[in-house]
Order: structure tokens, then C-alpha cells, then sequence
């Protein structure tokens, strides 16, 4: 295992970064935050499944431990159970998919930083403008066909098509839960694989053709939203 796979700016100089970052200024930290979205790390394996070890405090909060470096990982004292690498986009994806997890903690054993909920969406809102929210649904959710610009339906095509994901077919809906709600765009999305490593790139490609502060929701579909959605519309993507 090599630190040269724990990123595409890799953080082997953690410590003089986070140094940086807490000592300086607002261009420090900018910088060091959009190298922290630009990374990959070590995440400690789980034996029980294929699951990730998690960490908790004195105070029973849970966190996802993540590490710079294989030295860095070395300090786990279950290492020898393994790791595997992720993106900082996937780790947060973990987090807002888990209601147990407090957020994520990056090297625990050395330059300790703690980044929960609301730090993680603050760094996503100032990046990206966007923000990740988990929506339960419960009850009917009524589809409706939508109207689009050809930009959107373009972007969204493309990003499936580069995912390097198995993307069955992909439809642009409005979704409304309750009666008099306001619709929403919906992305609704058959595939195979993760959706914390497809749902984010789909997040970037279609969020410039939405409008400022406009809500919409990135769903994996079911057999029986497939077939809704093939009664109200044509499918935007199809393999």
C-alpha cells in the first residue's frame, strides 16, 4: 500500500498543510479545503461484511475515520484488517446517507481534523453552491412529466455516459409528494453500483442549468418508479 494512491493532490504533507490552514488567513483555508474535496483516503475496513470501521468518542458520537497516509493508517490499531481508498465526496455522501454518523474525522492519531454535518454541507455549499439533504419518503410520491431546457437533458446524458457505471435508463421528472406541494426536478436513475460515487457527478453536471437556489432530488429507481415514469415521459438516457 503506497501514499501515492490516497489522492489526486495526495496529502503526504498533511501536517505542514493543516498548519497553514490554522495559522493563516481565508486564502489559506480556502486552499486547503478545495485540496481536501480534490482527495482520496484510506478508510479502514470492517471485518463484519464489507463495511467501513467507524470511531466513537467518550460522548458515543460515531464518526468515519479517514487517513492521508498508509503511515498515517498505520496507527489504527486494527490495520491489519485493511483499507480501502475513497473520494472525500464518497465519505461525505457516507455520512448524509447515515443518520448515525456524527461526520468525519481525518487522521485521529495525528493532525486531527473533525469535520461534522454542518461543516461538510458548509464546504460543499462554498464550492459547489449545492447542498446534500437525505429525503425519506413516506407515502405516494406522484410523478409528473417535466419541462427542460436541452442543455440539462445533455448534461445529464453526458455524465451517465462517463460515470463508468453499468446506467440502465435516466428520466427528468417532477416529483411531488403531497397534494399542493410545489413539484421538483427529479432525476430518476436505473443503474448498478454505488450512489455515492454517481449521484455527486450527476450533482456537478446538471447544477449549472438549474436555477439559484433551486431544490432537486437524485433518486435510484425501483421497478415500480420505473415503470411510473415510463408512463409520463421519455427516458433522457438510455443504454
Amino acid at each position: 500500500m503506497t501514499d501515492s494512491i490516497t489522492g489526486f493532490a495526495p496529502f503526504d504533507d498533511w501536517d505542514e498543510s493543516f498548519k497553514r490552514m490554522t495559522e493563516g488567513g481565508e486564502a489559506e483555508r480556502a486552499e486547503f479545503f478545495r485540496r481536501l474535496r480534490r482527495s482520496m483516503f484510506l478508510v479502514p475496513q470492517s471485518l463484519e461484511g464489507n463495511g467501513l470501521s467507524l470511531l466513537s468518542t467518550q460522548h458515543g458520537e460515531l464518526f468515519l475515520p479517514a487517513f492521508t497516509t498508509s503511515g498515517e493508517f498505520r496507527k489504527w490499531e486494527r490495520h491489519e484488517d485493511g483499507a480501502t481508498v475513497r473520494t472525500f465526496e464518497v465519505l461525505h455522501g457516507c455520512v448524509t446517507d447515515d443518520e448515525r454518523l456524527a461526520g468525519i474525522v481525518i487522521n485521529p492519531f495525528g493532525g486531527q481534523l473533525v469535520l461534522k454535518r454542518q461543516d461538510l454541507d458548509g464546504l460543499e455549499n462554498a464550492a459547489t453552491g449545492m447542498t446534500r439533504e437525505r429525503v425519506e419518503h413516506r407515502g405516494r410520491l406522484t410523478l409528473e412529466a417535466a419541462k427542460y431546457a436541452p442543455g440539462l437533458a445533455k448534461a445529464f446524458s453526458a455524465a451517465l455516459k462517463d460515470s463508468g457505471m453499468e446506467v440502465f435508463e435516466a428520466y427528468i421528472l417532477a416529483a411531488r409528494q403531497e397534494d399542493g406541494e410545489t413539484p421538483r426536478p427529479l432525476f430518476l436513475i436505473d443503474f448498478n453500483g454505488d450512489r455515492k460515487t454517481l449521484f455527486p457527478r450527476v450533482a456537478r453536471a446538471v447544477q449549472p442549468h438549474m436555477k439559484a437556489g433551486d431544490k432537486f432530488e437524485l433518486l435510484k429507481a425501483d421497478y415500480a418508479l420505473l415503470e411510473a415514469a415510463r408512463a409520463k415521459a421519455e427516458p433522457v438516457y438510455v443504454k
